[in-house]
């Protein structure tokens, strides 16, 4: 009940405080997820070869670029803001109860239109933020069933199409389908993640600032296409799940042994327009708890901590900021994590700083299958 409490309040809170803090749109999404079935069901947790549907609601508060920015006029007037989603997984029937518990989430969004024609506008979205899990996480003693969240906190993203339909100067109609994932970034196992394609209603209001706030006409730059080249360096935190598998199987309780993990990473792009690159990468991979991984996957194999990858690369930048999305394949790869795997992905958000050299700082989620998320680290880097 405090939890619906909190929802209706958050939601007139942005509603209300939009005047107050200058937001220009406000809209809300009502509408429905199905898990997304890559292979793996959860039998003892959602029912054999079940994969649930449940309910999900959005609000998010934005505000619509049209400023001189070259950005600008060139994506189209962007909206970008933060969000709150709720997803109701506490209301799918568990094969074994409890079953889990709803995700609520916090996020930044980015939402463009690509197509537009008269009151009709066809675009996509993208969101980046947390999910909070707040109960029926798993426990292997009370929730032992719940294999896809056991953090309370978890990475959120979201990457979508939507339609709209602007039905007066202020008020529009739409629809839209995203895909959403929710995990940890292999900090806490287990952490299979929950990945659900979501379809939902939109009703979007822009306020009277927004109506009244016409594009500015935009700067040119002087922008010339170029090759650019980056450097980056990354470190954070994973568990050894082969370790948290043996102690689970012997003993029965739930430990997870955390070590540092780091990448290092040469990229060279060819900018052919200000808000869009394209490139290689050649990026090698540090595991330096390799030797524990053999010690507790009693395979008997010995593994080497550094792998190493070429990786297609394409950056998407809006002003200061990008969002980069690369698929890569091993040249070598044996450090005992992901050993069937020839293939890897990787979604890298980024904020530069021109002051500061082209300098970078930004949040690295590589996965395998492009489904189960290996790691989650933070980089450091320069573009020259």
């Amino acid at each position: 009940m405090r939890i619906k409490c909190f929802i209706i309040c958050f939601t007139f809170f942005l509603v209300g405080g939009a005047g107050s803090v200058a937001a220009q749109n406000v809209s809300v999404y009502a509408g429905a997820s199905k898990t997304l079935y890559d292979g793996r069901f959860y039998p003892g947790l959602f029912g054999d070869k079940v994969a649930p549907v449940y309910p999900t609601f959005d609000v998010k508060v934005g505000w619509t670029d049209n400023s001189s920015s070259p950005f600008a006029s060139i994506c189209k007037h962007p909206e970008v803001g933060i969000g709150f989603q709720f997803d109701g997984v506490a209301g799918v029937k568990a094969a074994n109860e409890p079953g889990m518990g709803n995700i609520y989430s916090l996020y930044a969004y980015f939402d463009r239109p690509f197509l537009t024609a008269g009151r009709f506008s066809l675009g996509y979205s993208g969101e980046f933020g947390l999910g909070f899990m707040f109960n029926r996480r798993y426990d292997p003693d009370t929730n032992p069933w719940n294999v896809i969240i056991s953090s309370p906190v978890n990475a959120h993203i979201s990457l979508g199409l939507q339609a709209q339909y602007a039905i007066s100067s202020r008020y529009d109609v739409g629809i839209g389908l995203f895909f959403n994932h929710h995990s940890n970034g292999a900090v806490t196992f287990p952490n299979y993640g929950l990945n659900a394609v979501e379809l939902a209603m939109r009703v979007g209001m822009k306020s009277q600032r927004s109506k009244e706030n016409v594009p500015a006409e935009p700067v040119d730059d002087g922008f010339k296409r170029r090759f650019q080249f980056a450097v980056q360096i990354s470190g954070g935190i994973m568990s050894n799940e082969a370790s948290y598998l043996k102690t689970l199987e012997e003993t029965g309780t739930w430990v997870n042994d955390r070590y540092f993990k780091y990448s290092f990473q040469v990229n060279a792009f060819y900018r052919y327009s200000r808000s869009m690159a394209s490139g290689l990468g050649f990026d090698l991979y540090v595991t330096p708890f390799c030797d524990k991984v053999a010690e507790s996957d009693g395979q008997g194999l010995k593994y080497d901590p550094v792998s190493v990858g070429i990786s297609a690369l394409h950056e998407f930048s809006y002003r200061d900021f990008s969002m980069m999305v690369g698929v890569g394949r091993y040249l070598h790869h044996n450090d005992g994590l992901e050993q069937a795997q020839s293939w890897y992905q990787m979604v890298t958000a980024k904020y530069y700083f021109p002051k500061l050299a082209d300098m970078y700082l930004g949040i690295v989620l590589k996965a395998h299958r492009f489904r189960a998320a290996e790691s989650i680290q933070f980089c450091l880097g320069k573009r020259f």
